[in-house]
């Protein structure tokens, strides 16, 4: 206990009873001077208090639990995409259904802003798909031309 009488208690002298206690140096951000009488700042906001109460910048995706650090997960449509487009070479269905699905994963993808592992393929699968559409439409073009000529040469023989 102190020696001191409680009437002259002085809130502004340390006890000498407890062990002095750093609060900072004196010039100390956010503190005012000493013997200036003036009261310290109130505490200024820390910076990762956004982070605490569940901020998150703005471009980022959320985390990913259960995936080895830097590892980034498959579009569940990248596979399909590609496969699709190499067997539009041989079944041409397959090459507007490829050129679809890639363009919607690619706005899905630039809407979210989440990266994926298997992107390429994503882009590979479209642009085999766009190329082998736009070669089906053209011999599909060439074709009927080729009928028409048939026909009508066919026509003026009788």
């Amino acid at each position: 206990m102190s020696n001191q009488n409680p009437s002259s208690y002085d809130p502004n002298q340390p006890d000498p009873n407890q062990p002095p206690q750093s609060y900072g140096s004196a010039g100390s951000y956010g503190s005012a001077p000493e013997g200036s009488g003036a009261q310290p700042a109130e505490p200024q906001q820390r910076y990762d208090q956004g982070y605490v109460q569940g901020y998150q910048q703005p471009g980022y995706g959320q985390p990913i639990y259960a995936q080895p650090y830097g590892a980034l997960p498959e579009h569940p449509q990248g596979t399909t995409i590609l496969v699709l487009g190499i067997v539009g070479l041989f079944v041409t269905i397959c090459a507007p259904i490829a050129w679809y699905m890639g363009s919607k994963a690619q706005k899905e993808i630039a809407a979210t802003g989440v990266r994926y592992a298997n992107e390429q393929n994503i882009k590979i699968g479209r642009i085999l798909g766009m190329v082998l559409t736009i070669l089906a439409i053209i011999g599909l073009a060439i074709g009927l031309a080729i009928m028409v000529i048939a026909i009508i040469a066919a026509v003026a023989s009788n």
